[in-house]
């Protein structure tokens, strides 16, 4: 059971100029493209539950099975709204290779809403008024998994290879705009929707005593609102791949090298105030490469149960190793005829790290 009580009360104002011009321009007065005005409270309890067991068994031919089922339940008073949410998972390592299991998944998933996906506003001209919307749903997501994992010993060392593979069907979607790290939600169930991906990963020793991988991804959304078209999610990334990968030097475990190799799609944005179906622009690929050595200046019994000093590494990274500009964000300039242009704000460049690691 919780309790929720909030008060806001909001001011916001946007003044756009280009070359002493205030946009919009008008000869006789001073004019804002957009203002917000907010005050409001609101009240409420939300109470929630789960149950949940595990069930294991072996058939005849040593296939093990472990079958884990639970249900999810809550109540919110301020839309009245009740939600059930069962779900289940299996697991199944089959008889012709203990290394491998398979892995399926469903459920029905809500998400609640919380403050910011209540604020319902509603626009006339430049002036916004901010109201809180108590007919609202939580959103919904029918989710299914297929997974594959799989150990095995390349090297005499150990590796495991994970293979998922994802859908979601999703429903009473409340729509929101990013803009650069403030998120505006518009306050109804607007939308439907759907995410589906892939993820790969492959983990292990890829030298004794330390631990690297690499993982692929591939991810596909899209969301409509009634009668309109697919568009994507703000948190379309269509594919990303990420290194990790650690190695000593030749002759001593006392000194280490770790390189993280990062490359990932861009996010979709568009103009302010325009709406999530005009967020036609997507942001530059992100690529990032960072490289570390440490120094294992004391090195204490390895085993010992007493509460005991174990190691102490020195470190130095250079992060962001190549000086690449990667684009966060977007300021956007309006010029006299009211276009828009985007000028992209980057992340932070090449920087030296210093670090101590204690271990007990």
């Amino acid at each position: 059971m919780k309790w929720e009580k909030i008060k806001e009360q909001a001011r916001e104002y946007e003044m756009r100029d280009s070359s002493g011009y205030s946009i919009p321009h008008t000869a006789s007065r001073l004019d804002l493209i957009y203002t917000l005005s907010s005050k409001n409270s609101m009240s409420s309890r939300r109470l929630e539950g789960y149950i949940q067991d595990t069930y294991r068994w072996q058939s005849e031919n040593e296939s093990f099975y472990t079958l884990n089922y639970g249900v999810r339940f809550s109540n919110w008073s301020w839309n009245h709204e009740t939600t059930v949410s069962p779900r289940a998972s299996l697991a199944i390592v089959p008889s012709f290779n203990h290394d491998v299991t398979f892995r399926l998944a469903t459920g029905l998933y809500y998400q609640a809403p919380f403050f910011k996906e209540l604020r319902d506003t509603t626009s006339v001209g430049a002036q916004t008024v901010v109201k809180l919307n108590d007919h609202i749903k939580s959103q919904r997501s029918i989710q299914f998994l297929a997974a594959f994992d799989y150990r095995f010993r390349m090297a005499e060392r150990p590796f495991r290879f994970t293979a998922e593979a994802y859908y979601k069907a999703l429903a009473n979607l409340v729509p929101y705009n990013v803009q650069n790290v403030k998120v505006t939600y518009y306050g109804e169930n607007l939308c439907s929707g759907y995410t589906a991906g892939l993820d790969l990963k492959l983990y292990g020793e890829f030298v004794p005593g330390t631990d690297s991988w690499v993982t692929f991804s591939l991810m596909k959304t899209g969301q409509k609102m009634e009668g309109g078209s697919y568009f994507p999610l703000p948190t379309d990334q269509r594919y990303a791949i990420n290194l990790h990968f650690t190695d000593y030097f030749p002759g001593t475990d006392r000194v280490k090298m770790t390189l993280r190799l990062a490359y990932a799609d861009g996010l979709p944005f568009g103009a302010p105030h325009r709406g999530i179906e005009q967020q036609s622009f997507r942001a530059p690929a992100y690529k990032r490469a960072d490289i570390g050595m440490a120094w294992l200046a004391y090195k204490g019994p390895q085993h010992s149960s007493a509460f005991r000093l174990r190691n102490v590494w020195l470190g130095i990274d250079c992060l962001n190793l190549l000086g690449i500009s990667n684009v966060n964000s977007y300021y956007w300039v309006t010029d006299v005829t009211n276009r828009q242009w985007a000028v992209p704000n980057y992340l932070t460049g090449r920087q030296i790290n210093g670090k101590i690691t204690v271990e007990f």
